[in-house]
């Protein structure tokens, strides 16, 4: 039965409608329900649902109902003060706060009642957060909707804190670089991926929705709060940012918010302290401020904020701000673009509203313009009796209170809340918030937006000048005690050989303060002034202090060399234009200036371009290309950075020659004949003239030496080829597998992120059916998961959906039981490369280049070799094709000879980069692999390595042990290891490798291998393009095994046993070892 509340009569509590009570049991059928929620509706803002008879609809695990029917039951059941309660969210701060915490109480006060709607949450810790924000729900009747400003990641907000005097970092939530920077790399993919893993790591924390993204066109240099926060001035590529950003944030499972509306991008006021304007008319606008707005709203974003700025151009003099104004929020807005999501006010605690309207007053305008949230208003029970008495003064309607609840409301069933989601647990905190894969994005974004504007005396790369006297200057604000810190670290360990002096001024360091540093910047060859000035609003500007420009001047005027480098606002130039180098790294977090100073030593290519203008010295879209070094070096993490307190303390890589495997020892210093070696030469060129393959390269080290680097043949049959060599790029094909795919896999063993037996469906969620749920990690490096050898997906579908999709709907495997029937399957590798960037948010290719092929300086290792030239030097593009070694005429699919491009179809369908196949390497690159290989399964087996340690030391990208796990044989069932393979009958590694039980390696289809074995302390690379002209060659076959007993044969320093039992020799075998007796 439906009760009207009438006055006189007791109300039962909302608990009694939001809580479900214990032992609870769902009686009513859909038919019943669905009228008692159409029923309680009609009662409007005096109506009662029926307490003891209606199901409870507080979300818990047994909630059956949906998101429309719980919308509807909330919404019905609310009395009016409560409803406009809901409306509103006020500001916390997200530290650790004890029981009894002032804030907290009078938070969890407003919670109870009047029951306000959600909490922005701002500076914080991230088990603070969770604490706090658990809490609160725990207090809620209707589930509140936390949100915070995550604009550049959740480190934004939940920023790093030091324990000073010693300035330890007790962890942070993911720090991104700013809007701007991701303008200056360019990428859509990059804000993709970034926002997805800021909104994975709020839900971590209890937050459903961020405010962001910035969409403001910052056209206006004099703007002191926007400024690097919008991607840019060119309204287009905001739009484009923006919505990569927006699908982002859908992807990690968080709501979006475009802000603010119409636009903050063209002021010169922070709205912080008094009221902006805006240019321009509605012409203009819908040519620039607008442009952003209106893509969001045609994406379906889920929100807006207003911005509090007034717009005469539209609304004539004395305009009020836009929050205020339902020509802008609720004409425009809703009906000109046809927004239908919910819209926020920006905070109205701010003194562009506060000054002028007083709480109630700007809470009752706010709704009456149009907006559905009011966010932070100055006294949120003020606000709730205003917007009260405005309804029973018929100012405003109950029709209208109830239009905007209902948006709040779909928004919380969006996020889950009325299924009981969204609530934080510790465990979730810590597997997401901060991890390494998170901060390695940061640190790639970081690098790929660093922008060099101008470099008059050629000074970047310093690498190129040794001996220099460096003069490191940074002007910070007193309270950045980070600032400059991981910079001047980083660059004296970049630069061993050149003096690095540091000295650290303020906005109100003193004149005579820059007259001494004068003198001292005389005695120096370069003097590097590094501001960290950020629009953060408020008092503080990002302007450069006179002082400080005048020292910079003086700097250049008296001859000395003269380098600024902005980790802030990028429109520094203006007041110093005497600056001969001008860099741009956008912000002061850690991965910043750690690119900075790569990017200065030369460590790293610089890539970016201005996504603004610098008037009146350089436009949109200009920037200065430096390639990065022949070798990437080795870059320690961002928290190893050495420093006087910390220095390297691990030794060298082998070989004294700067990495694994690098350079070639002549054969006896690795316990080996030089003659015996020698036959290797005879058999590969015979293989070649016998048709065997046009060419081929070979590395083969032992002992940490390397005793053969070369190549052979030519890289086409053409009497014009080149000659293969070393440095010759062949196409891996399966090699990918176990260079590639598994190395990532255990990395993300390492790193935490999963176990051997990790279902597949955590990161793959489509994987959830009921027979390819039960599918480990595991069992597809054992090639056990039930997926069958290959599919032509490519003749019909092209990209990762596509690909995901079909695999989601292959076929139960029949007899064939997961985990126990060994079916070689190019599918399940698709899908572990799908894993490893879904679990590290970002693409296999990167993952790899990051953590793997870069530390160990295999710059030749890569996914789509031709396609990666950095941009504006596509002429670059053809000396690379003529070091790569063509494969098959394919006239199948591409109808074209295969050279520069993955020859396997499904990995070209994949864009060339994919778990089973793709990557391009050398002879060198795979020798220094196998050679890091080799070391690491020995030290990782206990058996000893170069270095004699079982540890992970520098340079080991992956654990000792983790390498040794993965590489032995997994049981006597079927030769396979975790990815790789070991010997067994007939093997193309010949009759030796293998006999000590050890051995590992694996073959691509294109005729490459790499075999490896611990026991003779011996790996061997053997690269050919043997599919050129056609697949249906096989002289590769009986080469292998020549070359790996030529090989073991050459061994002088221990017995070298044959492995077990083996079929004999086929006769082109016996053949390649005729022609070489």
């Amino acid at each position: 039965m439906l009760i009207a509340f009438m006055p006189g009569r007791p109300r039962p509590p909302v608990s009694a409608l939001f809580r479900p009570k214990q032992g609870a049991r769902f009686a009513l059928a859909p038919l019943a329900l669905a009228a008692v929620l159409v029923a309680a509706s009609a009662f409007g803002w005096s109506c009662a649902t029926a307490g003891g008879t209606m199901r409870p609809v507080r979300p818990g695990p047994d909630s059956r109902l949906s998101a429309a029917a719980w919308v509807d039951s909330v919404a019905s059941a609310l009395p009016p003060r409560q409803r406009i309660a809901q409306l509103i969210m006020v500001w916390m701060t997200g530290g650790y706060a004890p029981a009894d915490h002032e804030e907290q109480t009078r938070i969890a006060t407003l919670v109870r009642e009047p029951g306000i709607g959600g909490v922005v949450v701002s500076l914080g810790t991230p088990l603070g957060y969770a604490d706090r924000i658990a809490r609160l729900q725990a207090e809620a009747e209707v589930p509140l909707l936390m949100t915070a400003d995550f604009e550049s990641g959740v480190g934004f907000r939940v920023s790093n804190v030091y324990r000073l005097p010693h300035m330890v970092d007790m962890g942070s939530g993911t720090s991104f670089p700013p809007n701007m920077a991701f303008g200056a790399a360019g990428s859509e993919e990059l804000v993709r991926r970034a926002a997805s893993v800021t909104a994975a790591e709020a839900r971590a924390l209890g937050i459903h929705m961020t405010f962001s993204p910035v969409l403001d066109v910052n056209n206006n240099p004099e703007n002191p709060i926007i400024n690097t926060r919008s991607f840019g001035e060119d309204p287009g590529e905001v739009a484009r940012l923006g919505g990569a950003y927006i699908r982002g944030i859908w992807e990690g499972g968080a709501l979006a918010t475009a802000k603010h509306f119409p636009g903050h991008g063209d002021t010169d006021t922070d709205s912080h302290l008094s009221l902006p304007s805006i240019p321009g008319d509605r012409r203009r606008l819908d040519a620039m401020e607008l442009v952003p707005f209106r893509a969001a709203v045609d994406m379906g974003v889920d929100a807006v904020m207003t911005a509090h700025v007034a717009a005469p151009g539209l609304l004539g003099p004395g305009a009020p701000p836009a929050t205020l104004a339902p020509e802008i929020m609720t004409d425009m807005l809703r009906g000109d673009m046809g927004f239908e999501g919910a819209l926020f006010t920006d905070a109205l605690d701010m003194g562009a509203i506060v000054d002028g309207y007083g709480a109630g007053e700007a809470a009752v305008l706010a709704l009456e313009a149009g907006a559905d949230v009011l966010l932070m208003p100055d006294d949120p029970e003020e606000a709730i009796e205003a917007v009260l008495e405005a309804v029973a003064s018929g100012r405003l309607t109950e029709a209208r209170i109830d239009e905007s609840l209902r948006r709040v409301l779909e928004l919380k069933a969006r996020a889950g809340l009325h299924r009981g989601d969204g609530v934080p647990s510790l465990q979730g905190v810590a597997g997401s918030v901060g991890i390494a894969a998170h901060r390695a994005l940061a640190a790639d974004v970081a690098r790929r937006s660093i922008t060099l504007v101008r470099d008059q005396d050629g000074v970047v790369p310093l690498t190129a000048q040794r001996g220099l006297r460096v003069l490191s200057v940074t002007l910070a604000g007193t309270n950045d005690l980070a600032a400059g810190r991981t910079f001047d670290a980083g660059l004296r360990s970049r630069l061993p050989r050149s003096s690095v002096s540091s000295a650290r001024v303020d906005p109100g360091t003193p004149t005579a303060t820059y007259d001494s540093l004068l003198r001292r910047a005389s005695a120096h060859d370069l003097t590097i002034l590094s501001v960290y000035l950020q629009p953060s609003g408020g008092e503080d500007a990002p302007e450069l202090p006179d002082d400080a420009a005048a020292f910079g001047a003086a700097v250049a005027g008296q001859g000395g060399g003269l380098a600024v480098i902005s980790f802030g606002n990028p429109y520094l130039l203006t007041s110093l234009p005497e600056a001969g180098t001008y860099m741009l790294a956008w912000s002061g977090i850690g991965v910043s200036q750690t690119a900075a100073a790569d990017a200065l030593a030369g460590w790293s290519e610089i890539t970016g371009a201005l996504p603004v203008s610098l008037p009146p010295f350089h436009e949109i879209g200009e920037g200065l290309y430096r390639p990065g070094p022949p070798t990437p070096p080795e870059v320690p993490p961002e928290d190893q950075i050495p420093t006087l307190e910390r220095p390297f303390g691990e030794p060298d890589p082998p070989d004294g020659t700067g990495g694994w495997g690098a350079g070639e020892a002549p054969p006896s210093a690795a316990g080996m004949d030089a003659r015996a070696l020698a036959r290797v030469d005879g058999i590969i060129e015979a293989a070649v003239a016998s048709g065997a393959s046009p060419g081929a390269a070979l590395a083969v080290g032992r002992r940490g030496r390397t005793v053969r680097l070369r190549g052979y043949g030519n890289l086409d049959w053409g009497e014009a080829s080149g000659p293969a060599d070393e440095t010759t790029l062949y196409d891996l094909a399966s090699l990918t597998k176990v260079v590639g795919t598994t190395t990532a896999i255990m990395l993300l063993v390492d790193d935490g992120l999963i176990t051997l037996d990790t279902r597949i469906a955590r990161y793959l969620p489509e994987w959830g059916d009921d027979w390819k749920n039960r599918i480990t990690v595991r069992d597809l490096l054992l090639h056990r998961g039930g997926l069958p050898p290959f599919r032509p997906f490519w003749r019909d579908l092209g990209g990762r959906a596509e690909y995901r999709a079909a695999i989601d709907t292959l076929p139960p495997p029949g007899g064939r039981a997961i985990g126990d029937s060994t079916v070689y399957s190019d599918i399940g590798f698709i899908a572990l490369g799908l894993l490893a960037e879904s679990a590290t948010a970002q693409p296999l290719d990167q993952l790899l280049r990051n953590r793997v092929f870069g530390p160990l300086g295999m710059s030749d290792t890569k996914f789509s070799p031709v396609g990666q030239t950095p941009p504006g030097q596509s002429q670059l593009a053809e000396p690379l094709l003529r070091r790569i070694a063509p494969t098959e005429v394919d006239t199948l699919f591409r109808g074209r000879h295969v050279h520069g491009e993955v020859h396997d179809e499904n990995a070209f369908a994949l864009g060339g980069v994919s778990g089973h196949a793709g990557l391009f390497s050398t002879a060198r690159d795979l020798g220094r692999f196998a050679a890091w290989m080799l070391d690491a399964s020995r030290r990782g087996a206990g058996s000893g390595g170069t270095r004699s340690r079982a540890e992970r030391v520098r340079g080991d990208p992956v654990r000792p042990a983790t390498v040794a796990e993965f590489t032995r044989r997994w049981d006597e069932t079927a030769s396979r290891a975790l990815g790789w393979d070991t010997p067994s009958g007939r093997s193309s590694s010949g009759r030796y490798f293998g006999a000590g039980g050890r051995a590992f390696g694996h073959t691509g289809f294109t005729g490459t291998s790499i075999w490896i074995d611990p026991d003779l302390d011996v790996y061997v690379v053997l690269l050919t393009n043997r599919v050129n002209p056609t697949r249906e060659n096989t002289g590769h076959v009986p080469l292998r095994r020549a070359v790996h007993d030529a090989v073991a044969e050459a061994i002088r320093d221990m017995p070298v046993p044959v492995r077990g039992e083996q079929p004999s020799e086929p006769p082109l075998q016996r053949h390649l070892e005729h022609l070489i007796r």
